[in-house]
């Protein structure tokens, strides 16, 4: 007869049972991934430079166009003119007239307003246009019809 050889399990066995030794890396960089894009898309948006926007209340305006000396009013009219103080300019004449004006005056305030149908690019581009001449205060008006 043949001996049949029985381990126990224990001595004679060679293999061992193993765990897992290395966590999956796979989802993590998967999300570290997705957080980079993320950030990269808005970064830009983060970054950009704006303009502050404070809203007084309405006493405090009235108490404001009652104390202040307006010296620059500037019009954006639908057809693309430009006012400033009621007379019709040039837009290559703006800057250097915006910048005369706000040299005489004291609180150096601009004064904004325009047609509805105006695109709000050219408003901003007259805001940063103002802003450059050297305003110190910025105010966007809507006229009354």
């Amino acid at each position: 007869m043949q001996e049949m050889n029985v381990s126990s399990g224990k001595k004679g066995s060679t293999k061992k049972h193993q765990g897992v030794n290395e966590p999956n890396l796979v989802p993590l960089i998967d999300v570290c991934l997705t957080l980079v894009i993320i950030f990269m898309v808005a970064y830009p948006l983060v970054m950009q430079s704006g303009i502050n926007v404070s809203t007084p209340s309405m006493q405090k305006a009235r108490s404001m166009s009652e104390e202040t000396e307006l010296k620059a009013e500037i019009y954006i009219g639908e057809d693309s003119s430009i006012k400033l103080n009621g007379n019709i300019i040039e837009p290559s004449l703006l800057s250097d007239s915006l910048k005369s004006l706000l040299s005489a005056s004291k609180n150096k305030m601009v004064v904004i307003s325009a047609d509805p149908a105006v695109i709000h690019d050219q408003v901003v581009a007259i805001l940063d246009e103002a802003k450059q001449c050297g305003a110190e205060q910025l105010s966007i008006v809507k006229m009354k019809k």
